[in-house]
């Protein structure tokens, strides 16, 4: 049944966006697992959708703790962790899932070459150029096919030239990565890779490598004032990039806890109000 399995792959997701392509990954030391893999951000029971039992609810945390998203130009290393929480569940008697998500958590991220795209060249604050990745929308678990997760996301370019509201992507019109475990088929120039589903690697840890090289990514909007250096934002950067130019890779690791447990360590996850 598509409910039932939708929900043990959104339980499964709790492996998160992944890392790696091709191979899958090795068991790593528990010094590799990156920081923020707590439960902090879990939705509260008051979150839940109204008069859902948290007993049948589960939280899960992915922490993106390595890999790569390139985009036109840009080849950029993730190198900050990217934090996303969420709580799914599914209605007892008709089986439909739900999923309530919390806020993703990025620290802006350093491009290498900066304004120029030359290596080195970005010493000066005013070359310098960093990405922070922001949620366009609400992602979306197993929502088709081989889709393991749906994320919609703009990228917020930070430079002092720029201002405060240049972006790559938007809300109305986002980047979509459609991560995949299995064997992607992109258009050319991209070649097949193929993700990693998720394994335990202790400590209640499990690992994953979901992927995406199939993918477009829009213009950029909001650069300057009144988005005067759109045209300049979008050279650097190589956009519009069409499909076949771009690839997703992300290191994941991530935990998931039942509501019950949770509340026995914070008042906040206990029976809805």
């Amino acid at each position: 049944m598509r409910a039932p399995f939708r929900r043990l792959t959104a339980t499964a997701l709790g492996a998160g966006l992944a890392a790696l392509a091709v191979a899958g990954l090795s068991r790593p030391a528990s010094a590799d697992v990156p920081p923020g893999l707590d439960f902090s951000d879990c939705p509260t029971a008051d979150q839940l959708p109204p008069g859902y039992d948290p007993t049948f609810a589960l939280c899960t945390v992915t922490v993106i703790g390595g890999g790569e998203l390139k985009i036109g130009n840009i080849d950029q290393t993730i190198t900050q962790p990217i934090k996303m929480t969420w709580a799914n569940g599914y209605d007892p008697v008709t089986l439909e899932p739900w999923a309530v998500f919390g806020p993703m958590r990025a620290e802006p991220q350093r491009v290498k070459g900066g304004v120029l795209g030359i290596e080195g060249s970005d010493f000066i604050p005013l070359l310098q150029i960093s990405a922070q990745p922001q949620l366009a929308a609400d992602p979306e678990l197993a929502p088709e096919g081989t889709v393991a997760l749906r994320l919609k996301l703009k990228l917020k370019t930070i430079n002092p030239l720029l201002g405060d509201t240049c972006f790559i992507g938007s809300d109305t019109d986002p980047i979509v990565l459609n991560l995949t475990y299995v064997t992607t088929d992109p258009p050319p120039p991209n070649k097949p890779i193929t993700g990693t589903g998720p394994h335990d690697i202790g400590d209640g840890v499990l690992a994953s490598t979901p992927v995406d090289n199939a993918f477009a990514v829009p213009k950029s909007s909001g650069c300057g004032w009144n988005g005067i250096l759109n045209g300049i934002a979008d050279f650097r950067a190589g956009l519009p990039s069409a499909a076949g130019n771009n690839t997703a890779i992300f290191e994941s690791y991530s935990k998931y806890q039942g509501y019950p447990a949770l509340a026995k360590t914070s008042a906040k996850y206990g029976a809805q109000k």
